[in-house]
Formats: structure tokens, C-alpha cells, sequence
């Protein structure tokens, strides 16, 4: 087995370790919390006690404390610019070393520099689309039309 083979089976083996521990730590937190849930069923004798638990500011604690973690979206301008700068940054990386040292650092440089141009690009065009909606959304404080007098 020499390296051209060794390399390419290593990435997969590390893509699928990093899937496998993501899946492993999801996986441990949703058990974790089913076990307090369950401790919780089991300590109090009726619903109605469970209920009127839940109800006090306590169990909004508790409560909010067990619901799942809401991840912010990756969609967002802001996280797709980071990722277009770094890209980008990598890429014109590799074509200095191309440049300078290695003339094999051209294509991940290519490469590299592309996706990043185009997420930054993406970043942008989001950006605008946004605050083109936002624009374009009623305010709150407007009242609604009542259409209903020019009916027959």
C-alpha cells in the first residue's frame, strides 16, 4: 500500500469519524435528555402534579433548559461571507506558494479562490435581497385596509 492509496483512503476515514462523533454526540444528548424526562414522569405520582410543576417559573426553566438547541442558519449573510473570505484567503494562499515555491499549488489555488469569490458574491446578493424585503415589508404600525365595505 503505498501513499496514493493511503491518502485518499485517510480522508475518507477521517470524513466518516467526524460524521460518526456528530452522530455519537446528538445521539448522547437526546438520550441524556429522554433519562431526565423520564426521572421527571417517574417522580411525581399524577399528571396534574407534573403539570402544575411545569407551570411555576421553575419548570419554564426546566423546561427551556431540556428543549432542544436551536443552531443559528448557516444561510445567513454574515456565515456565508466568513466562509467566502476564508476560502478565498486559502486559495490566493496556495497561488503565492504556486507562485513562489511549487508550481503543483495552482489548482487547489484556483480552486480555492473560485468557491470563495462565489460565496462572497452569494453573501452580497443575499445581503441586498434582504434588505430588499425588509424594505418592502408593511410596517407594524399601519392598520390593515378594510376591503369589506366595497363589497356588494
Amino acid at each position: 500500500m503505498g501513499p496514493d492509496i493511503l491518502v485518499p483512503l485517510a480522508g475518507m476515514a477521517m470524513t466518516a469519524g467526524i460524521v460518526w462523533i456528530t452522530h455519537w454526540k446528538r445521539k448522547n444528548e437526546t438520550d441524556q435528555r429522554a433519562a431526565v424526562i423520564r426521572h421527571l414522569i417517574d417522580k411525581f405520582s399524577t399528571g396534574e402534579d407534573f403539570t402544575a410543576a411545569l407551570r411555576g417559573p421553575e419548570g419554564r426553566q426546566l423546561f427551556e433548559a431540556l428543549a432542544p438547541r436551536r443552531r443559528q442558519p448557516k444561510t445567513e449573510p454574515v456565515g456565508i461571507f466568513v466562509f467566502g473570505a476564508v476560502s478565498t484567503s486559502l486559495g490566493l494562499g496556495f497561488l503565492w506558494l504556486a507562485a513562489a515555491v511549487n508550481q503543483g499549488m495552482v489548482y487547489p489555488g484556483v480552486i480555492l479562490a473560485s468557491i470563495g469569490a462565489g460565496l462572497l458574491l452569494s453573501a452580497w446578493v443575499a445581503r441586498r435581497s434582504a434588505a430588499r424585503d425588509r424594505e418592502r415589508q408593511p410596517s407594524d404600525s399601519a392598520e390593515p385596509e378594510d376591503d369589506s365595505a366595497e363589497r356588494p
